[in-house]
């Protein structure tokens, strides 16, 4: 499995409702330098979910049609901030898909490259608003990835 981490892109300030924080102008234009770069390598998403934030929902559809890339994209509530590495980690071990994008948010997506390629938690990477790691395993579970690149905006 290919398995994509995409952090959303840069958001407005929180409030009141952090579920309806939306992208700013600057965290559109990253996602879309991210899409482009990604695109550049010729992948084909098997499949994506994305949390169900306004923030990484934009994101997503950003980050798709700039890519080029026709996959069908469903919310997942298990990313959302609140969850944990584990609980994502069953989902993709159930669903069995191959190049799989998640779309969600910091600390989860930092905890799941953790977790993913056995990296101890107070030593992650802390992902980058808009960064994308990709990751390959033979199969989903503790330890089992190996960090294949990552693709940072530029600008």
């Amino acid at each position: 499995m290919n398995l994509y981490l995409l952090r959303h892109g840069d958001a407005e300030p929180r409030q009141y409702d952090d579920p309806q924080r939306a992208l700013t102008h600057r965290g559109r234009l990253d996602v879309q330098s991210v899409a482009r770069e990604f695109a550049a390598r010729g992948i084909t998403l098997g499949a994506c979910y994305y949390s169900p934030f306004l923030r990484t929902a934009q994101t997503c559809s950003l980050f798709l049609a700039e890519a080029g890339q026709t996959v069908k994209s469903e919310p997942l509530p298990l990313l959302t901030p609140e969850h944990r590495a584990s609980q994502v980690l069953g989902f993709l071990q159930r669903i069995g898909a191959e190049d799989v994008l998640l779309v969600t948010h910091n600390p989860l997506v930092s905890e799941l490259m953790a977790v993913l390629t056995d990296t101890p938690i107070d030593s992650m990477h802390i992902f980058a608003t808009s960064e994308l790691s990709v990751l390959t395993c033979e199969t989903v579970s503790r330890g089992g990835a190996s960090l294949r690149f990552r693709l940072l905006a530029q600008g």
